[in-house]
């Protein structure tokens, strides 16, 4: 799992400098907008991983690059924030099953 992740974050990296090229690079008018289009439908949805990483930053503690990360790789940079996120709820969930058991014994 871990190879396919980084297989795909390459992917991501040649995706995005295809578009910086299609961008910047020397035919612009032949590539047409197709690579902004591209380019903006991917950013609107890796913008929207970074607003749920956002949303349980007070679980996770995010950084600067964990965002950077998403911005750029989306979910491909998300698998660890998951994992974790994950954890702490399973974590949750076993305490608050003691707290109820505690409660019903006296």
């Amino acid at each position: 799992m871990k190879i396919l992740n980084l297989a795909m974050r390459l992917v991501m990296l040649l995706f995005w400098a295809g578009i910086i090229y299609a961008l910047i690079g020397p035919d612009f008018q032949e590539v047409g907008s197709m690579p902004l289009i591209l380019g903006i439908v991917v950013l609107v949805m890796h913008g929207l991983q970074m607003l749920m990483l956002k949303q349980v930053s007070k679980f996770l503690h995010p950084t600067a690059k964990d965002y950077l990360a998403v911005l750029v790789f989306g979910s491909f940079a998300m698998n660890h924030h998951r994992a974790r996120l994950k954890a702490i709820s399973e974590e949750n969930k076993q305490k608050n099953a003691e707290n109820r058991q505690k409660k019903q014994k006296p």
